[in-house]
């Protein structure tokens, strides 16, 4: 009789695990699915302004469209950005942990720097009002969770762009 008790919970036992091993892949599979099916549909520089010009500071605001085509809202870590005027490297942010719900979705991004870091050809295009070259320069990186709990793989979504902007 112990034996037979002892096979039937040798038997639970197995099922059990092999439940638990089916939900954990099918939840992993899921997740990464959902997070591979994000989509940049656009970016967009909005222009660059001057916060205060006495001391050289201005501001880069950009957009991106990001697209979740899924139901269910994606766990982003961050958003990384770098800002290049006329090829020369101006500064880098991050928007870290939010998340996008379902539908296309608009984010504003903005850096501010100083324009006496810069070549003084490129800071003296800026301080006239001139046309200056932006490049805008990221990724956004999506987390895989496994059970929700640890982080054992990153999706890398990148995107850039380039845009001729003439100074406000």
């Amino acid at each position: 009789m112990s034996k037979i008790n002892y096979k039937v919970l040798k038997r639970i036992k197995l099922v059990i695990t092999v439940i638990i091993i089916a939900g954990v892949i099918i939840d992993t599979t899921l997740v990464y699915m959902a997070a591979s099916s994000l989509k940049i549909n656009g970016e967009r520089i909005n222009g660059i302004y001057p916060e205060n010009v006495v001391k050289g500071y201005y501001e880069v605001k950009f957009e991106l469209q990001i697209e979740n085509p899924q139901d269910k809202s994606i766990e982003v870590d961050y958003i990384s950005y770098n800002v290049y005027i006329n090829n020369e490297f101006v500064g880098k942010g991050a928007k870290p942990a939010f998340s996008i719900p379902h539908g296309v979705h608009n984010y504003t991004f903005s850096l501010t720097f100083n324009i006496y870091n810069l070549s003084s050809s490129t800071s003296s295009i800026i301080m006239n009002q001139g046309n200056v070259d932006v490049k805008i320069k990221g990724d956004v990186i999506v987390p895989l969770k496994f059970l929700g709990l640890f982080t054992w793989r990153y999706i890398k979504l990148p995107y850039e762009k380039t845009e001729n902007v003439r100074i406000k």
